[in-house]
């Protein structure tokens, strides 16, 4: 009878392990028949390198000090170009926990190829190549699949232990070149937490309910997003394709409780974690009050206390826990000599302070060109700090972490955008200057002596201002050979050597930095037996063109303005005279202004050329007058003088 029961026993356990093992196959059958590649309608694969087949976000808020976000995310890679799609990545840090729930790689057919365990995933540091210690990790998962499509399918979730101070973007299609079959948006919080939102390219609206007494739910539902072409100059996806900017208004992060019901209340938030981090020791206050006793201007104190700052600090970036956000108190920089953007700005702000000069701690996105900003997002849209030093009748705005850069000269990465400047009130917008057309400046003044094999000397002197002249910013602090080795990688003429080479900076309200050179030019003219031929310019021309695309999808974007100017001199060699040269050119449309002339005189060649381009927002059916404008350009530019034998 025992006997008889324990044989019940195993056999009632092998038959409900059959019947999971069949439930558990004939779902995964099902799956397997939703991720063949047939499945997919066929305006999806047009433009595509990769179909999300499901792209599921949702994003739990338990309050103003938690959150969880949770991922659902299938997506088929179509060819090489869309690996990175199929590439996992699921990022984290000391306050977070990331749980990898599952996975699986699926072929053409829909048929399961392998599962993804927890322990295929590499876990390492995902430290900047800027910081000594960070607390980012960064779970990664790289499919090895030979052949095409396949399908990736992943869930995980990440839990945080701090508010949520920062924006979201959610993009059904997550990128260029890749189409969402399926995707959504879910956001739950309680019902008294406030949340703000921003729609772009939707048709349908979000529908929002209540669950419970206590929870709130808003949900954004995706079907059949076409995949967006990458054209050159496109501007940013979200112009162009469903997205969603999301932010809470109530966050936490480590007792610090701050509100973004406006950038007042933001700013506060900011101002209550810097506070009591501006003292400073009593014999650096002394030290920098009698510096500053030196100047009456309060413009020259600055630029004094500047100058100390970048003679005896660097850059270094430290991002632990709330150090992400705070920076390191004044003392400490003062001791270690070293801080990140905040730590250094907060540190020169403590020291104006000590002279009696207010200045004001200031957020900004930081990036070449990363001019986007959403007004009504009042969380965090910034990724470095600034200091504001408002003077009676001027303000400067100053860049901490270089130790090269002149006085109030902030760059590329920060000009022309909204910042929001910190103050006891709270956060007020602002704007940092645009570099004007005849700031951001490239001009080239040369002397070239031929000889008669067609090889040639020239001395190159060329100005960089604006944005470009950060472009010279790297040759200052290195030795000569090391900057040698890094004018032959950066700039471009036929067939050089170097002789001799100095690079400098003149400081002043418009900074220039300049770049001489002595250089050997090798069949610098290309030589027949009565001939010489060469192209006279020969730093700027234009020897390459926007690409052609005849059936441009996209409007294109101009996001800078510039002023281009080359004076070349070339002396002909004796026993040589001017067979023909170019005309002089000038034209001009909405994209630029272009004119080049050439004058002669005995045995000199003055080659003169400007060009200023301009800024705008162009409607794709532009673009082919664009790619015309700069086709001219490139034709002039590359037209030849020729010198014949007397």
């Amino acid at each position: 009878m025992i006997l008889s029961n324990l044989f019940k026993k195993k056999y009632k356990a092998a038959f409900i392990l059959i019947v999971f093992a069949f439930l558990f196959e004939s779902n995964n059958s099902v799956l397997a028949s939703e991720y063949a590649f047939s499945k997919i309608p066929y305006e999806l694969l047009e433009n595509a390198n990769s179909v999300y087949r499901v792209n599921n976000k949702e994003i739990i808020i338990d309050g103003p000090a938690s959150f969880t976000i949770k991922r659902e995310i299938a997506v088929t890679v179509l060819n090489e170009n869309g690996e990175n799609s199929g590439k996992i990545a699921i990022h984290y840090d000391d306050n977070s926990r990331a749980r990898f729930r599952s996975g699986e790689i699926y072929d053409g057919n829909g048929n399961r190829i392998t599962r993804i365990r927890r322990r295929d995933l590499t876990d390492r540091s995902n430290i900047s190549d800027f910081s000594l210690y960070e607390d980012s990790r960064i779970l990664k998962y790289v499919p090895r699949i030979s052949s095409y499509p396949y399908t990736v399918r992943y869930e995980y979730e990440v839990s945080y232990s701090r508010g949520l101070f920062h924006a979201i973007f959610f993009y059904p299609a997550r990128h260029f070149n890749a189409s969402a079959q399926k995707a959504s948006l879910q956001i739950s919080y309680p019902s008294e937490h406030k949340i703000s939102y921003k729609e772009f390219n939707l048709e349908d609206d979000a529908y929002e309910k209540q669950i419970g007494g206590n929870e709130k739910q808003i949900k954004w539902d995706f079907k059949n997003i076409e995949a967006v072409r990458s054209e050159y100059l496109s501007p940013k996806i979200y112009n162009l394709a469903p997205a969603v900017i999301f932010a809470s208004k109530e966050f936490e992060f480590e007792g610090y409780l701050g509100r973004g019901n406006s950038w007042k209340d933001f700013g506060k938030w900011i101002w209550s974690m810097n506070q009591g981090r501006q003292k400073l020791p009593e014999n650096r206050v002394n030290y920098l009050k009698e510096k500053a006793s030196q100047y009456e201007d309060d413009r020259k104190k600055v630029k004094s206390i500047y100058k100390y700052l970048q003679s005896r600090t660097r850059y270094v970036n430290i991002s632990l826990g709330i150090g992400g956000m705070q920076p390191v108190d004044a003392k400490t920089v003062d001791q270690n000599n070293y801080g990140d953007c905040k730590a250094l700005c907060n540190y020169m702000m403590a020291m104006l302070k000590a002279v009696g000069i207010d200045s004001y701690y200031t957020l900004i996105k930081a990036g070449v060109g990363e001019y986007d900003f959403f007004e009504n997002i009042t969380v965090s849209q910034f990724n470095h700090v600034i200091l504001c030093v408002p003077l009676q009748n001027d303000t400067i705005w100053l860049e901490c972490t270089n130790q090269h850069i002149p006085f109030g000269y902030i760059g590329s990465m920060n000009d022309n955008r909204p910042v929001l400047i910190i103050k006891e009130d709270g956060g007020h917008l602002d704007k940092t200057p645009a570099f004007k057309p005849k700031e951001n400046i490239q001009n080239i003044n040369a002397t070239i002596k031929l000889d008669k094999q067609g090889h040639g000397k020239a001395s190159i002197n060329m100005d960089f201002g604006g944005m470009y002249l950060s472009r010279l910013i790297p040759g200052l602090r290195m030795s000569e050979n090391d900057r040698k080795r890094w004018l032959y990688r950066n700039f471009s003429f036929p067939n050089y050597t170097i002789e001799k080479h100095n690079v400098s900076i003149a400081e002043g309200s418009s900074p220039v930095a300049s770049l001489e050179m002595d250089i050997s030019l090798r069949s610098f003219a290309n030589k027949t037996n009565q001939r010489l031929f060469i192209k006279p310019n020969l730093v700027s021309a234009n020897r390459s063109s926007p690409p052609r695309n005849r059936n441009r999808n996209n409007p294109f974007e101009l996001k800078f303005e510039n002023s281009f100017s080359d004076t070349i001199n070339i002396v002909i060699p004796q026993g040589y005279i001017i067979e023909s040269s170019p005309p002089d050119y000038s034209f001009k449309s909405k994209f630029g202004e272009y004119n080049s002339q050439i004058i002669t005189k005995e045995n000199k060649v003055l080659y003169i050329r400007n060009f200023e381009s301009h800024n705008g927002y162009f409607s794709a059916d532009k673009y082919h007058d664009y790619y015309n404008f700069y086709q001219k350009i490139n034709r002039v530019d590359n037209q030849n003088i020729v010198f014949r034998k007397e």
